[in-house]
This record gives C-alpha cells, structure tokens and sequence, in this order.
C-alpha cells in the first residue's frame, strides 16, 4: 500500500491527508505525510470521524496533528464527519482555495515589495564579515509556487532567514495549503 501511494503521489499535485480523528495517529500517517512534504504537494490535512470524538480531547488532537506533522505547517486543518456529512461542503471549497494557491503567479514587483518590508524588518545577516545583498526575487514555476532569490552571495542565505522569507511572503499572499520555495542565485546563474 505505501509502495501505491508513493507512485500517486509522485504524480499528483494535492493531496488530502485524511486521519482518523477517534483513533490514535498510526506511523504509517507520518510516512505519507512525509512524502507528501518531499513531492512539495498541495495539501490539506482532514480530520474525519470528528462527530465521534471525544469533545473535551478536540484541541489535544489538533495540537498533536501540530506537533507531529511540523513540517506540513502550511496545511490547513479540516475537521468533519462524512458519515453526518459534518462540514463536508467545506472540504470541496477549501480544495478549490488552495488550488488557486497553488497555481498562483506573483508579479516580480509585488514580491520584491514583500521582500523589500522583510528585509527592512529584519536584516540579513553577514557571512564571515561580508555583506550579502538581494537584488530582486522573481517567480519562475508555479505548482508549487517557486521564487528564485538573485543575490551576491547565494550561499550566505541561511535556513534560518530563508524560513523567516517565506513567513513574510506567507503574510503578504495568500500561500494557504502550498509549499512555497526559494532557491537563492547569482545574477545571470540558471
């Protein structure tokens, strides 16, 4: 079964990470969810069974879908009952959302005025005494959203201004449900 699925998802751009909200959460969930992070899919996280849940146990179970799915931060929860039909139109909207997310193209000016307020806020740090300047950011692929980042030193974008870059453009546009990626450059580099 996990051999299937990775296959699928190898060539699907969303997938619904569908949990059963009554029953412990099984490794086999993280695994999927694990190569739902590494195609760099679309993806909404679905609680089902939510009508048979405990209640008083609600906001333990979203904080350990949380906790132990950290790296699908971006995916929306959806809590329902297909049996009671509990919010199930919504799951039909939201996969029409994060859809349009997915797809999104960014003009290179409204990403750089992003970038701009960002980098304003907080400055990027230097690399062993050298200065590390961004020229402008650019989207060049979309599903999912990439933005190359055209700078002096590429190797000086360190994860930690690169994760604090794509919080701020998670601010500015609606990036709901997608993975949005950077790939830092130099000028005239493909």
């Amino acid at each position: 079964a996990l051999m299937r699925t990775t296959s699928m998802l190898e060539n699907a751009n969303m997938a619904l990470i569908v949990l059963d909200a009554s029953e412990p959460f099984l490794d086999l969930d993280e695994k999927i969810a694990g190569l739902v992070d590494s195609n760099r899919l679309a993806c909404i996280i679905v609680l089902n069974k939510w009508d048979i849940s405990k209640r008083e146990e609600h906001d333990k179970i979203i904080t350990e879908v949380r906790d132990r799915f950290k790296f699908l931060a971006y995916a929306p929860i959806l809590t329902l009952s297909a049996k009671t039909r509990q919010r199930v139109d919504k799951l039909h909207d939201l996969i029409l959302e994060i859809n349009e997310n997915y797809s999104q193209r960014i003009t290179t000016n409204q990403l750089n005025d992003a970038m701009d307020k960002a980098m304003r806020r907080h400055q990027l740090p230097s690399m062993h005494g050298q200065v590390i300047r961004i020229y402008y950011a650019t989207q060049y692929e979309t599903r999912p959203p990439k933005i190359a980042i055209v700078m002096n030193k590429p190797k000086g974008l360190h994860f930690t201004y690169r994760r604090y870059l794509v919080n701020k453009m998670r601010e500015a546009f609606n990036f709901t449900g997608t993975p949005v990626l950077f790939k830092a450059k130099k000028r005239g580099e493909k």
